[in-house]
């Protein structure tokens, strides 16, 4: 099908060529047409004027005749002439026309002719200002012709691409709109060209595929974070029972320390994990009225304790909003985006926060992104090696925002890192 647009075009292509072409060899042509009419005219009636002119030479006063007869005609000249025999010589010239008081085209004939003999040329004319209009107006029909070939040929070709391409377009459209994470499976239409249901198969096929391996992978995470719970849980009780052993040796405790600390990250990640996995499967669907102010507030004096320690300043300008969204979702959202602003500001920086028009932006001093902020807000992304991140802060915020529909932006400018979330 993609062969029969491009004949489609290549057939516009060479009729339009064609066309065009064609208008001058055709003008070129018809005007030869024209003269050599006007040149048997002018032939014909050149032999009926000598044949006229021979039978009067009987006549003692032709010469005379010949004189008054040449100053009243318009069309013939008959003027003495010196050569005996010139032949015949057509050609178009240009006279003035003293009727219309401009120049016009002429076709003449001039031929020597012998009347007593004596020697005189003649010249027939043939006006030739009918026969350019004819032109004229030949080649503007000519012009009128390309233009509506031109215009019927790219209506054609626009409707047969329209309806044969589709199918194709269908397709192409619920390719872009398909996400993963959604029930919805890709139906294309059947058509009757081949190549497009083969297409529509293998598209189908792909997708269903890389759906079920998305499902496979998410059911993994799920089920995986949910069974270690419980070995997590135990693992932790069981370094809080070897802390109360009697006669704990220092470096065994900084030991057990460190396997706590480990037991805690791996907690936290874990319930990251499944936090991600919730929101994946749709489970925070319970919308109420919130009072966003009051909850940023609230997660702002829990955070400051944690601030102090680095000698962090916190500085909040929260005008009252409420929203519509899940509570859950929201803390998570905030904490998050809290907890990222802290953790990343230098000893002795600043956080802002500030709430007005729907629009939350939160602020802190830092140091450049070594990373892309392209890779920012994907999963595992950190910056550094620390050991307190999990990486899954800002890929929460940001699956977050795509399952309520916010919008979050990110900026860096003069040492400031800025978050924005619009409502």
């Amino acid at each position: 099908m993609r062969l029969l647009q491009v004949s489609l075009r290549s057939l516009l292509l060479y009729s339009l060529i064609l066309v065009l072409i064609s208008i001058p060899i055709s003008i070129f042509s018809i005007r030869q047409i024209i003269n050599e009419e006007a040149d048997e005219s002018l032939a014909l009636h050149t032999n009926q004027f000598i044949k006229h002119i021979k039978s009067y030479e009987y006549l003692e006063d032709l010469e005379m005749d010949l004189k008054i007869w040449d100053q009243l005609s318009y069309d013939i000249v008959l003027t003495p002439s010196d050569k005996m025999s010139v032949g015949q010589r057509y050609e178009t010239v240009s006279m003035y026309d003293s009727i219309e008081h401009e120049l016009h085209p002429f076709r003449t004939l001039s031929s020597t002719i012998i009347i007593k003999d004596k020697p005189y040329l003649l010249t027939i004319k043939m006006s030739l200002v009918d026969n350019d209009e004819l032109v004229m107006a030949l080649g503007i029909v000519q012009v009128i012709l390309i233009v509506l070939l031109a215009a019927g040929l790219l209506l054609l070709n626009r409707s047969l691409s329209q309806k044969l391409w589709k199918p194709f377009y269908n397709t192409l459209n619920q390719l872009k709109a398909y996400e993963l994470d959604k029930n919805e499976s890709i139906q294309p239409e059947k058509t009757n060209i081949v190549e497009f249901d083969d297409l529509n198969k293998t598209v189908s096929h792909l997708t269903d595929r890389n759906r079920k391996v998305y499902l496979e992978q998410k059911e993994f995470i799920e089920n995986a974070s949910h069974e270690l719970q419980t070995p997590l849980s135990i693992f932790q009780s069981k370094l809080d029972n070897l802390m109360q052993i009697p006669g704990l040796t220092e470096a065994g405790a900084a030991t057990i320390l460190d396997l706590e600390e480990t037991a805690q990250r791996m907690a936290r990640l874990n319930k990251n994990l499944l936090l991600l996995s919730k929101i994946d499967n749709d489970q925070f669907n319970e919308i109420e009225e919130i009072d966003l102010s009051a909850l940023a507030n609230k997660l702002l004096s829990n955070l400051r304790p944690m601030a102090d320690t680095d000698n962090i300043s916190i500085q909040a300008s929260i005008s009252p909003l409420s929203i519509k969204a899940n509570p859950t979702l929201l803390e998570v959202l905030l904490t998050n985006l809290f907890h990222n602003a802290i953790r990343h500001t230098n000893a002795n920086g600043k956080v802002n926060v500030n709430v007005s028009d729907k629009i939350l932006t939160v602020t802190n001093t830092g140091n450049p992104l070594k990373m892309s902020t392209e890779k920012m807000f994907e999963r595992f992304s950190k910056e550094g090696n620390s050991e307190n991140s999990s990486g899954l802060g800002l890929a929460i915020v940001k699956k977050v925002c795509d399952t309520c529909r916010y919008k979050i932006a990110y900026n860096f400018q003069d040492g400031v890192h800025s978050f924005s979330v619009t409502f």
